[in-house]
């Protein structure tokens, strides 16, 4: 009767929900169950762990709570049967302690926090130095059909890799905001960047680097729209500047192994060969300045050892009593020999004595008060002009700085003269100059 009556209670428990009674069991097997379970153990997670699980009529016991964290000791495969549309935790953080994998199979999805209620964590806390892996095929970001974001950035470590495939100029595969800008790999040892769509630097399979072309035939080659204007080491040139025409119109570089060429119209004009020489191609002019000659411009034209020696050409018209002066400079009292020489027009002259060719020579020092009576210096020319009396005056104040005067010696107006001056300095360190001309 006991007995009977213990079932009697345990019927009266099922059928009034709010009846609770304590029965202690092995195996309950039941076709319905009523009550939150929240005190069962070994069951699925659910919803996670109520607040207050005691208490039926709390809301509490309808308000629910899951750790951040899902620890993984061991290797374990996601792998939910093809009916299935994805597996999912409502967990925030997997955690792959050891040597433990989380394997997700080849065309499944898993979703963590499938409730989306994860708080961003700055600090790495508990995945700090983390060795656990997750293994998966594809990896899209919510939608399924967008690329993940990676908010602190992505870690390669060393000797890995990050690969992508072979792609264009208008879809390069390393991109910025503007996807038709970027990296790109156009073919096997090949890599490009790309600019609006537009391939604007290859680095090609050898090595060679082209800006503006996509097959460079030197070390580094930049080309223009039509034509090479920059090549450096074809394995003819080392260094060559084209002026952009497929012709070879104009072009400055190593044009012979050692020596060093300027190309004009196809034909080589100057030249530094292997040993030094300077070299004009026969027919060519060597000019200095533009066809015009300006008056009184000093042209400096050649300078030999540091400046032990120079040389200028200056231009100059002269009315009836005017002259050319020079005004020269050095840096000590060490001497100088200057040598002028002189010719002028023939048309601008009428007569016929007037046919101007001197030289002018003089020895000068700097720092000096003499005059051009001055035992210092000598001021006679060697040779002057056919016309009667001398032409020529040495004009020094005492200080660094002196000037040589080369008067008309005609009696016309409008006669041109041309001069040519060479200084020879004693030694290199006195660095006499020519510093002006002017008319007087």
């Amino acid at each position: 009767m006991s007995r009977a009556r213990n079932l009697a209670g345990f019927g009266s428990a099922v059928t009034n929900p709010q009846n609770p009674v304590n029965v202690r069991l092995g195996i309950v097997t039941a076709i319905e169950y009523y009550g939150d379970g929240s005190n069962l153990t070994g069951t699925p997670g659910g919803l996670g762990t109520s607040l207050l699980p005691d208490d039926l009529t709390s809301p509490l016991n309808k308000i629910y709570y899951t750790d951040a964290n899902l620890t993984i000791g061991s290797t374990i495969t996601v792998d939910p049967p093809a009916s299935a549309s994805a597996a999912y935790t409502q967990y925030t953080n997997i955690v792959l302690q050891g040597d433990a994998d989380l394997i997700v199979g080849d065309g499944d999805d898993f979703i963590p926090d499938i409730l989306g209620i994860g708080t961003d964590v700055d600090a790495p806390g508990i995945l700090a130095n983390g060795e656990g892996k997750v293994r998966v095929d594809n990896i899209t970001d919510k939608s399924g059909v967008k690329a993940p974001k990676f908010p602190y950035g992505l870690a390669v470590s060393a000797g890995a890799a990050v690969s992508v495939g072979y792609s264009t100029e208008a879809a390069p595969s390393l991109v910025g905001v503007d996807t038709t800008t970027g990296v790109f790999f156009p073919s096997a040892g090949n890599i490009s960047i790309s600019n609006n769509s537009s391939e604007s630097v290859r680095v090609s399979g050898v090595g060679s680097v082209g800006v503006g072309t996509t097959n460079p035939q030197g070390t580094v080659e930049i080309q223009n729209s039509t034509s090479p204007i920059l090549r450096i080491g074809d394995g003819t040139r080392n260094v060559e500047l084209r002026g952009g025409s497929t012709t070879q119109n104009a072009s400055v570089g190593t044009e012979y192994a050692g020596s060093f060429s300027i190309i004009t119209n196809n034909t080589e004009r100057l030249s530094i060969s292997t040993n030094g020489n300077v070299n004009v191609s026969t027919g060519s002019t060597l000019q200095l300045g533009d066809d015009s000659i300006t008056l009184n411009e000093v042209y400096r034209y050649e300078e030999i050892a540091g400046g032990a020696i120079k040389k200028y050409y200056v231009r100059d018209t002269l009315n009836a009593g005017q002259l050319t002066r020079f005004v020269f400079t050095g840096t000590d009292r060490t001497s100088a020999m200057i040598t002028i020489n002189a010719t002028g027009s023939w048309t601008a002259s009428d007569t016929a004595s007037n046919h101007v060719a001197a030289q002018f020579m003089s020895r000068v020092f700097t720092n000096s008060s003499g005059t051009s009576s001055d035992n210092a210096t000598v001021t006679t020319p060697f040779a002057f002009t056919y016309s009667s009396g001398s032409h020529y005056a040495f004009n020094n104040s005492g200080g660094f700085g002196y000037s040589i005067d080369i008067t008309n010696p005609t009696g016309d107006d409008g006669v041109q003269f041309f001069y040519e001056v060479i200084i020879q300095n004693a030694i290199p360190s006195s660095q006499h100059s020519l510093v002006s001309s002017t008319t007087a």
